[in-house]
Order: C-alpha cells, then structure tokens, then sequence
C-alpha cells in the first residue's frame, strides 16, 4: 500500500493509513469508538494494536485530510484522548502541515505530527518487513526449485524425458528465483539484504547476462 499517490478524501486518508499499519502485521480498525475511564466514548480515526511477545501496544491515529495546516487545538484534543484511552502512541496525519502552535503542543510527547508522506516513510522499513515475510510464506519452498545457480534433484532423474521436462520448467520460471533474494527477509534479517528493485522490476541488474532469464512481459 506504500504509494505516491496522495488519498483525494478524508475517506480514502483514513483507510490508507489503515492499510499500511494492517500490512505492517497490526490489527487496525477505521472509525472505532473508545471507551473512556469518565465515561462516554472518544471517536478514533484509526486504532491499531499490536502484540509482541505478549505485550500490547494501542496506537491511535487522528486524520486530517484538510488543505490548511493543523492548528494547535486539533493536538490539545488529541493529546487528552492519548491519555484518556491510555494509548501508547498517537500520529496526527495531515494533507499539508502544521502550524508552529501544533508542533510545540506535540514537542516531548508521544505524538507525532506528519504528512501522509512522512508517515509512509515512518513504517517503511516496518512494512517492509512484513511483506517479504508474507511473500517468502507465500512462496514457501519455491526458491529450492528455480534458485538461479543450478537445476536441484536434476541428477535424481533417470529418465530422459522427463530430465527434458523439468529443464523447461526450471527455464520458463527461472525468472521467479532471480527476483526472489532481492525480497528475501531472511537476508534483510541477517543485514545483507540487497537494495529493493524499483518497479517495473528489471532483471538486468539483477542476475548476470549469462543467465539467460526470460522475464514474462507482464
């Protein structure tokens, strides 16, 4: 979902915003309703969670999808929500800025006042990670098949023919193992990971001309 497209809508802000906590592996709701220790209910944009290792994190998400900068109060109501609903860490999310009054209100607190485009930046090592991880889960074991520096199992094949079969297979789907470790999240883990190819994917500097890769058009 990290894209350069910026959401037309208040809508479109707050379902974004969404998606990209969502497929950072959080559990994340638009429109929630918080219940408040005083009483009644504090709506939130954007509420995620997160457990890790059996510990839970709330983050809440206030979207502003307005062409002027966010003034001050819109932080002061936010900032009494954070701390009414004991969440542990709040973004403000706006079309285009802040004004100087709204900074300082944030300044040394655990709020975080960005534009869609810095809070893409914010998650995106996060987001990152969690989608190799989904591909690689995807994929499973598909890597041992197509890896790009030898046929596997080729020399448990007798026959000929069927020798034949699995070189054209191997062939056709070659292009499947070339992509593969550039998204690996085994190496991103590991700190070796190389730089992710930009779209459309370009397998020339990816895999060696000797290769021979047949890449599908689409």
């Amino acid at each position: 979902m990290i894209t350069q497209r910026e959401p037309p809508t208040w809508e479109a802000l707050e379902e974004a915003v969404r998606q990209i906590l969502a497929e950072c592996g959080m559990d994340a709701v638009r429109q929630a309703a918080i219940a408040l220790p005083r009483g009644g209910e504090a709506a939130i944009d954007v509420l995620a969670t997160e457990t890790v290792n059996g510990i839970k994190t709330v983050t809440l998400c206030e979207c502003k999808n307005w062409k002027s900068n966010v003034p001050q109060d819109v932080v002061f109501s936010f900032r009494t929500v954070m701390a009414e609903a004991g969440a542990h860490r709040g973004y403000i999310i706006s079309k285009v800025g802040f004004q100087p009054g709204a900074l300082l209100a944030a300044h040394n607190t655990n709020i975080e006042l960005l534009t869609f485009a810095q809070f893409q930046q914010r998650h995106f090592e996060k987001w990152v990670g969690a989608r190799t991880w989904s591909l690689a889960r995807a994929v499973d074991s598909i890597e041992t098949y197509y890896e790009p520096f030898g046929i596997p199992g080729m020399n448990l094949i007798e026959d000929e023919a069927e020798r034949e079969a699995y070189y054209r297979v191997w062939r056709k789907y070659l292009f499947i193992g070339a992509i593969l470790p550039a998204f690996s999240p085994y190496l991103r883990q590991l700190g070796q990971a190389t730089p992710l190819p930009g779209l459309p994917i370009d397998l020339r500097g990816v895999v060696r001309d000797e290769f021979k890769v047949e890449v599908p058009a689409d």
